[in-house]
């Protein structure tokens, strides 16, 4: 049963610390590697991980061009540089960008899923997330259902992703968001987290 398995899952882990805890030992960390990771070497490998994004209200298929050339010459204007991971963009504009994207090493992400706020039908999400991976999304971002975390229904919070898991192609990632600012405590960010 999906529900033993949540359930099984979720006791086999306990969050035995606080929101203090976890900021000092953040700012730890962060003192004393400063300067270890503070290289050149480290910044391009952080440029080479971000999704250069754009979800605006105003995007179009030629902004959306228009932003995935500036993808294309980067090389050209940067050759020092490695190129981003990957371009995200609303699902309607997967096909544009798959269109005129010319760097073979920078993915295609959509967010998806009734995205940002995940509060839609689920078979809107399937279908939404479906048309993006046949429109050329290699990556595709939702948002796990806060509402349903909130208010415990974590199993139905954890089958959704499932079920939208299983709607893909295993070699198309599938990126959760929490909203951990959202979940606010470290006992329901944990419970995010092992769903």
């Amino acid at each position: 049963m999906a529900e033993d398995k949540y359930r099984e899952a979720l006791s086999r882990s306990a969050v035995t610390i606080d929101d203090e805890f976890v900021a000092a030992e953040v700012k730890r960390i962060i003192d004393e590697n400063r300067e270890k990771y503070s290289t050149e070497e480290v910044y391009k490998f952080l440029f080479n991980c971000i999704d250069l994004t754009t979800l605006q209200s105003t995007d179009s298929p030629r902004s959306v061009a228009d932003f995935t050339e500036k993808v294309n010459q980067f090389e050209t204007e940067h050759p020092e540089m490695p190129n981003v991971a990957a371009i995200c963009v609303y699902p309607n504009f997967a096909a544009v960008v798959r269109t005129v994207l010319e760097v073979s090493d920078v993915k295609i992400a959509c967010v998806s899923g009734g995205f940002p706020s995940s509060q839609t039908f689920e078979e809107v999400k399937i279908a939404e997330t479906s048309l993006a991976v046949a429109n050329g999304a290699d990556e595709i971002d939702i948002v796990l259902n806060v509402g349903r975390m909130l208010t415990g229904e974590y199993n139905e919070a954890a089958n959704e992703v499932e079920v939208i898991r299983s709607e893909m192609d295993r070699d198309v990632v599938l990126k959760v968001i929490i909203e951990s600012g959202a979940l606010k405590t470290p006992e329901l960010i944990r419970k995010a987290s092992v769903l």
